[in-house]
């Protein structure tokens, strides 16, 4: 199968923090990766009212996306297979089509540009597939190696035919404000949403971490990833916004990397805002995650 990213936009692909809160609370209301789901069919044409119901099933099994175009045949014969296939799929993955030009602001969110585009979600983070039409014996092929793929990061559940789609969590007011901030790229509006939940609750770790998550996205997504990353840092602030890009393509260890060199040979106030900006980044990523693990160690051992 011929993979091909150039149907989507350079911009940072941000979707997987922006849904952030929607999955600690579908976490959080007692839906596993090792459940049965239940929905109305394998295969959805997937609309803004119901994108985030389609987003959490991928924390249960990878949800396939499929751009197409009425007037483009290749990506409709396209969605017709995959569509055959999510069917026979036996419930390990879904099929979420969506039109180009009935949900522009859903191929916007996407990044993508042509028809006959495929994603893939997994666990809440989009991922770019290919472009273009492909045989259905190589559509099959494809999917199964992406099912086995999830198994081995452990999502393993499974869907079954049922009456409807799984319910939205119930956000709190603020959340949800975020959220629509956030579906409206105003993240410095989202920010300050969470800065003042954060204010009165301190000390809240999940809040710190959506707010450091936000804070991300704010200072990122209208970059330009391409060119931001092939930028070689002259001084610690151009350091400190190169890792920055890193993070947003899902690169940690390349940006703890990077502001841990920048550390050692820093002193003095940049020494201290790089440092700064590293625990920020862990916050990010979060606590636990093995790659925090290890730069913590080794900013540590790199602070005597």
């Amino acid at each position: 199968m011929t993979n091909s990213n150039s149907a989507f936009s350079g911009a940072v692909d941000l979707s997987s923090l922006a849904n952030k809160v929607v999955q600690e609370q579908l976490e959080q209301s007692g839906v596993k990766t090792d459940n049965a789901l239940k929905v109305p069919a394998f295969s959805v044409e997937a609309e803004e009212a119901i994108i985030r119901q389609v987003i959490q099933l991928s924390s249960a099994v990878p949800v396939v996306v499929c751009f197409y175009s009425p007037a483009d045949q290749d990506s409709v014969a396209l969605a017709q297979k995959l569509d055959r296939l999510a069917i026979s799929g036996d419930g390990r993955w879904f099929l979420a089509k969506i039109d180009l030009v009935a949900q522009p602001q859903l191929a916007q969110a996407f990044g993508v540009l042509e028809p006959a585009t495929v994603a893939v979600i997994l666990a809440g983070e989009p991922k770019p597939l290919f472009q273009g039409d492909q045989s259905e014996e190589d559509l099959a092929a494809f999917i199964e190696k992406l099912v086995d793929v999830a198994k081995k990061q452990g999502m393993l559940g499974k869907l079954v035919l049922g009456d409807s789609m799984p319910e939205q969590p119930q956000l709190s007011q603020a959340e949800q404000d975020a959220l629509d901030a956030m579906d409206n790229g105003d993240f410095t509006a989202a920010v300050k949403i969470y800065e003042a939940e954060l204010a009165s609750s301190p000390g809240n770790e999940q809040l710190a971490e959506r707010l450091a998550q936000v804070r991300l996205v704010e200072r990122t997504y209208q970059g330009d990833v391409e060119a931001e990353l092939k930028v070689e840092p002259k001084d610690y602030l151009s350091a400190i916004r190169k890792s920055d890009y890193y993070l947003a393509i899902g690169d940690s260890v390349s940006a703890f990397n990077l502001l841990l060199d920048w550390f050692s040979q820093s002193t003095g106030d940049e020494r201290s805002a790089v440092s700064k900006h590293l625990l920020e980044l862990f916050v990010v990523v979060g606590k636990n995650d093995p790659n925090v693990l290890l730069a913590r160690k080794q900013l540590a051992a790199r602070m005597f």
